[in-house]
């Protein structure tokens, strides 16, 4: 569990009333979301709960606009129980990752599809010259099929960034647990 100087990690402490009007910068709004991705992480929120704090988090204006998707997540006062250290790679990077990552895929697919039906529509090519005229053109099969594959994935653009990543953010969770454990032998 975070501990209450998680408050302080913020340009300005979203608590304090007399500065919860000032405009949160992107660096608190990672800040609020790695409260709320630990959170979820840990098994104290649903993956319903996660996205709507999330969204919340990414949608705030000001300081004070951070503190109620956080409240019941971090002690509000108090002596810190432990402090969580910033994860290396923030929010906007993970994001940037999985849109590569999305990208790539898409690329992949697009290319496994070109590939294969050029490939098919050449032995068929082939298979017709050499049979004396043009036969029935079957690679419109294996065409089709790769095709709904590529067009799937175009798609499911924002389903498929989202999945991607919830896979980085396990394998970075993963990754900093082996290198805490590194670190403690």
């Amino acid at each position: 569990m975070p501990g209450a100087d998680v408050w302080g990690s913020f340009s300005a402490d979203p608590r304090d009333p007399t500065v919860a009007h000032l405009r949160a910068s992107d660096a608190d709004r990672d800040r609020a979301v790695d409260v709320v991705r630990d959170a979820f992480v840990d098994g104290r929120l649903t993956r319903d709960e996660f996205d709507t704090r999330r969204d919340a988090v990414l949608q705030a204006r000001t300081v004070g606009d951070l503190v109620p998707p956080m409240r019941d997540l971090v002690p509000t006062s108090g002596r810190a129980v432990r402090r969580t250290a910033p994860s290396p790679v923030g929010t906007s990077d993970l994001a940037r990752d999985a849109v590569q990552q999305y990208r790539r895929d898409l690329r992949d697919a697009r290319n496994g599809w070109i590939f294969v039906t050029t490939l098919c529509v050449a032995i068929w090519g082939a298979t017709s010259v050499a049979g004396g005229g043009p036969s029935f053109f079957w690679p419109v099969f294996p065409s089709l099929g790769i095709g709904i594959g590529y067009f799937s994935t175009w798609l499911r653009r924002d389903q498929q960034i989202e999945q991607i990543e919830e896979k980085l953010v396990r394998e970075r969770e993963a990754r900093e647990v082996r290198e805490r454990r590194h670190r403690d032998y």
